[in-house]
C-alpha cells in the first residue's frame, strides 16, 4: 500500500501516518509529519467544498487518515 493509494484502496479504513509517510516519502522520512500534515491540506483543497470541515478526507488525531466516500 502506497501512499494515497493505500486511502484509495481502503475506503473507510484507518491509514496510519507511518503507513502514507513511507509510501509517498520513503522511510527516511517517517517522522516528518509535517510534509504529510502540507500534503493532506493539499489533497483536501482538490476534493473538498470545504477544506476546513472536510467530508471525505478525515484525520483520525495521532493516528492516521481515512477516506469517507459518500454511499
Amino acid at each position: 500500500m502506497a501512499g494515497a493509494r493505500g486511502l484509495i484502496r481502503n475506503p473507510g479504513k484507518l491509514v496510519t501516518r507511518q503507513t502514507l509517510l513511507t509510501g509517498i516519502w520513503g522511510s527516511e522520512h517517517v517522522s516528518d509529519s509535517g510534509y504529510l500534515r502540507l500534503y493532506i491540506s493539499q489533497l483536501r483543497k482538490k476534493l473538498e467544498a470545504d477544506p476546513s470541515a472536510p467530508r471525505y478526507l478525515l484525520t483520525d488525531a495521532g493516528m492516521g487518515y481515512r477516506l469517507q466516500l459518500d454511499e
